[in-house]
């Protein structure tokens, strides 16, 4: 093995047992979730790449240990800011406040008793253009979350090899 290999390899060893020292738990948290938590949904991986992307952006924005020429790095804080934004959104989920609103001025749910200890629900709406608006903004909202994540995605896609480069 030539020399340059071995100094690279052990400079990599040290970087590793930098990180796990500077998160001593990180098998504790994950290894349990990446070895046998088969159930988690979409959300749940868009909270842990946001969390990451939050990470980097502080990373960048210190700069102390970066390689990066200034130019460069701020370019990357910005497509981060970019990138944790979009990500905040879908988060967040706020997409079908409007909806929500319309929902609770005009909808009004009621709930009887019945025979078999099971309760009736009565639905009623103000009006049919209230329960009409509601269907709309809904849908809307659904539309603007699914391009929102898409945008998500596609803006990670397109600067991936910038901040992992």
């Amino acid at each position: 093995m030539g020399k340059h290999l071995k100094e690279y390899k052990k400079e990599y060893r040290k970087s590793i047992t930098n990180r796990v020292k500077t998160n001593k738990d990180w098998k504790k948290r994950w290894l349990p979730f990446i070895k046998y938590d088969h159930d988690f949904d979409g959300g749940f991986l868009i909270d842990l790449i946001v969390h990451k992307l939050h990470i980097m952006l502080d990373f960048y924005e210190d700069g102390k240990h970066c390689w990066q020429v200034d130019e460069s790095r701020l370019e990357i804080v910005e497509s981060l800011k970019e990138a944790c934004r979009l990500g905040d959104m879908i988060i967040a989920d706020e997409f079908d406040k409007e909806a929500f609103e319309v929902l609770e001025k005009h909808m009004h749910i009621s709930s009887e008793p019945e025979n078999d200890g099971l309760h009736r629900l009565d639905i009623r709406w103000d009006s049919p253009e209230a329960k009409t608006l509601y269907n709309e903004l809904t849908n809307k909202a659904d539309e603007l979350r699914e391009k929102t994540i898409d945008k998500f995605f596609e803006y990670i896609r397109n600067h991936y090899n910038e901040w992992w480069d």
